[in-house]
């Protein structure tokens, strides 16, 4: 508040949720959201394009490069032993892809024991591992995909890439969020979604542990935002879908 600002981690190519549009500025549905957190919060936002691996961001430890996460992050009881979650601002489903040539894998099951790419640390490479994401109130996980080859990557625009390369050329598959798969399909990348989803799961601001004021203030802006639509209106600008409610 003093400093007039939040520093987060600019995710440049991750549409619909945070991405560079022509002009270089960043556009997408958690920059709306960052957006106005910061504006109710009575500052702005500095975004730090790739500061943070998202190994880094999830783990916490920021050491004072970024002040807030706000890019679509699960909250897991291993992050929370180093990350407050003062609130879930939308829920979302994940899903498999593959290369739009890929004939052979029709259901999550077909891609058991294929080359599967998912950003490291990601709750994408926790399922792909079965490795229990322990969130309190989220339904049980059910796992369609047996011993995969995990391919994992540093950055969310790495995996995209790979697969775009060709069917079976780096990877068979990938996992992602379902609007960001539906949304690069519409951009033009060769891909196709597998049409059953793998799972669904809160998404939440997350800070470092122990600033019980900031997550408080954050807790009641998000709340607010639930309360009058604006949540419910930023999800269906961008995926005309309401993600906002856990219902």
């Amino acid at each position: 508040m003093a400093n007039g600002y939040f520093n987060m981690v600019g995710e440049t190519a991750w549409p619909p949720f945070s991405s560079l549009n022509e002009d270089g500025e960043y556009v997408g549905f958690d920059v709306d959201v960052a957006n106005e957190i910061a504006r109710r919060m009575g500052v702005e936002v500095h975004r730090l394009p790739h500061a943070l691996t998202w190994e880094q961001e999830t783990g916490g430890h920021w050491d004072g490069v970024i002040d807030m996460s706000i890019g679509s992050m699960t909250p897991t009881a291993a992050r929370a032993e180093s990350l407050d979650f003062p609130a879930n601002y939308y829920y979302t489903i994940a899903a498999l892809a593959v290369h739009a040539d890929n004939a052979a894998i029709r259901t999550p099951a077909d891609a058991s024991g294929k080359r599967i790419g998912a950003l490291k640390s990601a709750t994408y490479e926790l399922y792909l591992r079965r490795i229990p994401f322990d969130i309190v109130g989220m339904e049980p996980v059910v796992y369609k995909i047996d011993n995969p080859i995990i391919v994992t990557y540093d950055h969310e625009d790495e995996a995209i890439e790979a697969l775009a390369k060709g069917d079976g050329l780096e990877l068979d598959a990938l996992v992602n969020y379902l609007p960001v798969l539906m949304t690069l399909i519409d951009e033009g990348k060769p891909f196709r979604i597998i049409g059953q989803a793998l799972y669904r799961a809160p998404q939440s601001v997350a800070i470092e542990a122990g600033d019980p004021e900031l997550a408080t203030r954050i807790k009641e802006i998000v709340d607010e935002m639930h309360a009058d639509g604006t949540l419910t209106e930023l999800s269906m600008k961008w995926f005309n879908y309401d993600l906002s409610s856990d219902q």
